[in-house]
């Protein structure tokens, strides 16, 4: 090829190692993006990309070694629990906007099964119309993504 000038020569000693690094870096990034869009379905690929790389602090010059360490140590646990909270909250307005009237009756149910302490936090949120609900709810109360009640 390089005979009839059809590629640049080059060295081709450490070929392998970098398309392992590639490959494994590439892997690492599509399994992370995969796991942003279970948590925010409506999410563009371009947002969660952007996403990826911030929280990684990875720049376009990263090399692939150290993108694929950077993604397979990367924890996402808080990030996945904000983007299904979010995503949540935002389905949640949507329905509210179609059907008034089952949004009420589903919200009457969901409070029935709150603790004590979590209506009084609601009823705290509702009498409080200077400070968003979203807010006051995440300074109130102490959800964990996986608590079952």
């Amino acid at each position: 090829m390089e005979a009839k000038g059809c590629a640049k020569p080059m060295s081709w000693r450490g070929a392998r190692r970098h398309f392992y690094w590639a490959v494994r870096a590439r892997v690492a990034h599509s399994r992370a993006l995969s796991v942003l869009a279970e948590a925010s379905p409506d999410s563009s690929y371009d947002y969660r990309s952007r996403l990826l790389n911030t929280l990684g602090s990875i720049q376009p010059d990263t090399s692939y070694r150290e993108m694929a360490e950077i993604l397979e140590q990367m924890d996402l646990s808080q990030t996945l629990s904000q983007l299904r909270a979010d995503h949540l909250a935002r389905s949640f307005v949507e329905l509210a906007k179609e059907n008034r009237k089952a949004t009420l009756d589903g919200l009457t149910r969901l409070i029935d099964i709150f603790t004590e302490e979590e209506k009084s936090s609601l009823i705290t949120v509702l009498q409080n119309a200077s400070r968003s609900p979203g807010e006051l709810l995440s300074l109130s109360w102490n959800v964990q993504p996986n608590n079952v009640r």
